[in-house]
């Protein structure tokens, strides 16, 4: 009976083994058949794509003109008549100083002004009387020409009365400080109340105002680039004159959208350093570009070029060395050594020299990949679609 149950518990065992044994045997074979997959190896061909070439700079922004409002007399400031940080208009009134003080000195010194007039005319009467009985040797001549002269002081004295008339109102009128510019006001430095002192360099400082439509971008360029722009097509050398067109771009944008002009270069490159000082204007209408601001600009050439693109992402480094992976006619990895060129368009690299149109550059699985590896190519498109900001202010 225990034969019986052993028979019939190990019988079926042993087949379910001879089974899978032979499964086993077969998927192996199978497999020694097909042998190892080849990697996948996505690639795209460069592609050739005409660009307008480009010098690039880092800068600041800085305000077309900048004023620092001081007074010119002294004076308690009774009001002052902006918001902190407003847009005045050239002439509007910003301080006023009590004018108290100056209404009292303009108002005496029309009242020496009118003694000055009676004293002219009585001295000039005078000398008047006396002249006309000259001939008749009733007086002397000395005393008609000491009559004369004393008419000849009173018409100074009616000069100098008329200018400190003049000057007391002149002194009156720059009570009221005036915007000697349209621009961004900043805040008042000194508030209503103060007395502040004016009419010399060490005069009070009250605010400050900006002029930032248009604004300027300042850069630094070195000796090669000054010569470059001198001999570039149209450069007659006159740079008072001259229109170049620019973009620029912001920290933290990703396109070169903003377009402006050249047109300034300093007259002397710097020995300190071998730079040369150049400027753009650029439109600030909405006020988005502020004084202070960083940013990266691109000097545009005249004339467009073909240049070959390929992503920014296909490129590898081998030491110092500048490489892509390529795929050869036997489908294996070879390695090319590329000199690239600028950035564009962010995602995208210009290579000047190691690659043609017929490579197939490899740009998937890179850190697989090896030299010499068979792999499984698979073609993608590649196409330069971002916007040619380069060009734009060509157009």
């Amino acid at each position: 009976m225990k034969n019986y149950k052993y028979q019939t518990t190990v019988l079926p065992l042993l087949a379910f083994l001879l089974v899978t044994s032979v499964f086993v045997s077969c998927s192996d074979g199978n497999a020694a058949e097909q042998g190892p997959q080849a990697l996948p190896a996505p690639y795209v061909h460069p592609a050739v794509h005409k660009i307008t070439d480009w010098s690039e700079y880092i800068g600041r922004f800085e305000a077309s003109e900048r004023v620092e409002i001081r007074s010119r007399v002294n004076g308690y400031i009774q009001s002052v008549n902006f918001r902190d940080g407003d847009m005045v208009e050239k002439g509007q009134t910003l301080f006023i100083i009590d004018q108290r003080p100056y209404y009292v000195a303009l108002k005496q010194a029309e009242a020496e002004k009118l003694q000055a007039e009676a004293d002219l005319r009585r001295m000039q009467s005078d000398y008047d009387r006396i002249a006309s009985v000259q001939d008749s040797r009733a007086v002397s001549a000395e005393e008609v020409e000491q009559r004369k002269q004393i008419a000849k002081s009173a018409e100074a004295r009616l000069m100098a009365a008329n200018a400190r008339l003049a000057q007391a109102r002149l002194d009156l009128s720059y009570t009221e400080i005036k915007a000697p510019i349209s621009g961004k006001i900043s805040e008042d430095f000194v508030n209503s109340g103060n007395y502040i002192t004016g009419g010399a360099s060490s005069a009070t400082l009250l605010t400050t105002i900006l002029a930032v439509n248009p604004i300027h971008f300042y850069f630094e360029g070195n000796e090669n680039d000054f010569l470059k722009f001198h001999t570039s097509p149209g450069s007659d050398g006159n740079t008072s004159s001259i229109k170049k067109p620019v973009v620029v771009k912001l920290s933290g944008e990703g396109e070169y959208s903003r377009e402006g002009y050249m047109d300034f270069v300093d007259n002397e490159i710097r020995r300190n350093t071998g730079t040369i000082r150049g400027r753009a204007v650029f439109e600030n209408p909405d006020m988005q570009l502020e004084s202070g601001m960083f940013g990266r600009l691109r000097l545009l050439e005249e004339t467009k070029t073909d240049a070959i693109l390929i992503p920014e992402a296909a490129i590898s480094s081998n030491q110092s060395q500048k490489i892509v992976y390529t795929i050869g006619a036997d489908s294996t990895v070879q390695v090319k050594p590329v000199r690239i060129g600028k950035l564009y368009g962010e995602k995208y690299r210009i290579v000047v020299g190691g690659l043609t149109e017929e490579d197939r550059i490899i740009t998937g699985n890179l850190l697989k990949v090896r030299p010499g590896m068979k792999v499984a190519p698979k073609e993608g498109t590649f196409a330069v679609t971002t916007r040619d900001t380069v060009s734009v202010a060509l157009r």
